[in-house]
């Protein structure tokens, strides 16, 4: 009987410690990203694209743009210690993990040249309005915990967004 009463105290102690968060998964698994395709048309010639990556501003239009990649305020993809974004594709479907926040400015920028501060261009941002009438380009929110789906760019090396790399 007190071996009994022991198995069924053992049994409801031991359901009772691996009840914690139900079926919310582990923290671990948990990932604040945005995902989407980078559709590309009219590839410039192999020589002039030196680098390609996606970029989210906080602010749009970035005001310096080499401190706030440096200081991660821009967050880069991929990181800019590998390799670009594929090259000479149709498309390309992108996960990119983010501190959540908003973001008001996501690019495609080209690097073109050999200056790595200086030369770079947008030739694709995130914009919904789909319109090509105005510059303003679509911000984003993103929450903690969070993939944020359908963020979709399109590129067009012959019809580029506008620029507000230049300086």
């Amino acid at each position: 009987m007190i071996f009994r009463s022991f198995m069924i105290v053992f049994w409801f102690l031991l359901f009772l410690m691996g009840c914690d968060h139900g079926l919310e998964p582990p923290k671990e698994y948990l990932r604040t990203a945005i995902r989407g395709v980078i559709t590309y048309n009219n590839w410039p010639p192999v020589d002039s694209l030196r680098d390609l990556r996606l970029v989210a501003f906080k602010d749009y239009p970035p005001t310096d743009i080499f401190n706030e990649v440096t200081s991660r305020q821009a967050i880069v993809f991929p990181p800019l210690l590998g390799g670009g974004l594929p090259v000479n594709v149709d498309n390309f479907t992108y996960t990119m993990d983010l501190p959540a926040g908003n973001y008001a400015y996501l690019v495609v920028a080209q690097q073109y040249g050999i200056n790595i501060t200086a030369d770079w261009r947008a030739v694709g941002q995130y914009d919904t309005t789909g319109t090509g009438l105005d510059s303003i380009p679509t911000a984003i929110t993103v929450s903690e915990n969070q993939i944020l789906d359908s963020i979709n760019i399109k590129v067009d090396f012959h019809n580029l967004p506008y620029q507000p790399f230049v300086q």
